[in-house]
């Protein structure tokens, strides 16, 4: 009697935890994350704050809206052709600072409309290195961030400030840009994500990205696309030998290979694969838009091999070309996926 009613007990535990699981989805790495959001207040600035909206809303994240005061930009503020005098320097910071405060507000209130706590931090520095600060203060583990927005005295350079963002954050960037494929609902702000690109150079390094691929894909049973572009060596033809005539075809069929063992061993999630041959960010981005991709996940750098890639010069091209969003995970970034 006693182990029937222990068996139910267990039972009973296992179905309220699987129930659990599908009510909230599959586990992830950004599950109760807090999430920086960069600002300028531009268009193109607000065309990612939906992002971030819709993803605290799915990982039950906090958002931390930042705006930075270029302090190098107000030091070349001239008025009437003059340098302004420390006082004016000063009011002027104050009043940026104010109107930042208040446009901050208005943010904070659309979080508050979709039930996402928020907090909002306006700080004077170098964007950049503020940004970054700021991840490692509020211990976020998800930085999204428009790629490009107006600039001038109280704006971010988003265009540089993102790449420098890509390049140098430990946590993942997501990076988006208008007009894009989009996978956020406009209309309830929820996240719709069927089909997540994998690119990779099949080295070992890039490849300890691919479970912040799998996580995305776990949580909206999704599809993910295992891809590969291989680039050929140029080699004149005046010194080509009759064996370097043979290199594209083999470095394509090896790639094949790689590519069909990776989803061989891949049993958890639905997986494709594809190789294409031809520059690599042009592939990436030229496949994704073609097959309707909704999240490129690609790491920032990795090590170069047979015919691969150095992916720290692909991923900041792949952000800057894609028609779609662009999540670039430092490979040695500590996160559990």
């Amino acid at each position: 009697m006693l182990v029937a009613a222990l068996f139910l007990l267990t039972l009973g535990a296992y179905y309220y935890v699987r129930i659990a699981m599908n009510k909230q989805g599959s586990p992830s790495m950004f599950r109760n994350a807090n999430i920086l959001v960069p600002t300028d207040f531009s268009t193109y600035a607000n065309y990612a704050l939906k992002y971030a909206v819709a993803m605290a809303k799915q990982f039950a994240g906090t958002i931390h809206y930042v705006h930075v005061l270029d302090r190098s930009a107000l030091a070349g503020v001239r008025g009437n052709e003059m340098w302004l005098a420390e006082s004016e320097s000063h009011a002027l910071i104050d009043s940026m600072r104010e109107h930042a405060t208040i446009r901050m507000t208005n943010l904070k209130q659309i979080a508050d409309d979709e039930g996402v706590k928020s907090e909002t931090h306006v700080v004077l520095g170098n964007p950049t290195e503020e940004i970054l600060r700021l991840a490692e203060q509020t211990d976020s583990t998800l930085i999204v961030m428009a790629t490009h927005g107006r600039s001038g005295v109280e704006h971010l350079v988003f265009g540089s400030v993102a790449e420098k963002i890509v390049r140098q954050s430990p946590v993942p960037v997501l990076s988006v840009k208008h007009p894009e494929h989009e996978f956020v609902k406009e209309y309830d702000m929820t996240l719709e994500i069927k089909r997540v690109l994998f690119p990779t150079d099949f080295s070992p390094f890039s490849d300890k990205a691919l479970p912040f691929a799998k996580s995305f894909v776990k949580e909206f049973n999704a599809t993910l696309i295992i891809f590969h572009a291989t680039e050929v060596p140029i080699v004149l033809p005046e010194v080509m030998s009759d064996s370097a005539v043979q290199l594209g075809p083999q470095l394509e069929d090896e790639s094949r290979q790689l590519v069909q063992k990776m989803c061989e061993n891949i049993t958890d999630v639905k997986v494709e694969g594809e190789v294409r041959v031809g520059t690599a960010f042009r592939e990436i981005a030229s496949y994704a838009e073609r097959a309707g991709v909704d999240l490129i996940v690609v790491p920032t750098h990795g090590r170069s091999g047979l015919s691969h890639v150095l992916f720290g010069s692909v991923a900041e091209k792949v952000v800057r070309v894609a028609r779609c969003p662009v999540l670039t995970i430092r490979p040695e970034y500590g996160g559990e996926a």
